[in-house]
């Protein structure tokens, strides 16, 4: 059975792994998002506008797979209403 696992696609670091499942990782990486910009916000210090790339793996008996990318933008501030008013 696979599992899945995060990776900073810049660093090679793995930051999670022993996921159950793609949904399990996507839900991993919502919660790095809010743990970084807590611990920026909670160090006063802001994100000025880092922009990571993180793969999510599969991880099989036969090896190791990219199986998807998203890209976190910490620091910039989702507008309340993206379409404007009419």
């Amino acid at each position: 059975m696979p599992s899945y696992q995060i990776r900073d696609t810049a660093t090679g670091r793995l930051l999670a792994r022993g996921l159950t499942d793609y949904t399990a990782a996507e839900a991993a990486i919502d919660r790095l998002d809010d743990e970084l910009e807590h611990d920026l916000a909670a160090n006063s210090e802001g994100a000025g506008h880092i922009r990571l790339r993180l793969d999510i793996e599969q991880v099989t008996s036969s090896g190791t797979q990219t199986v998807g990318h998203h890209i976190l933008l910490l620091g910039v501030d989702d507008p309340a209403d993206p379409l404007p008013a009419l």
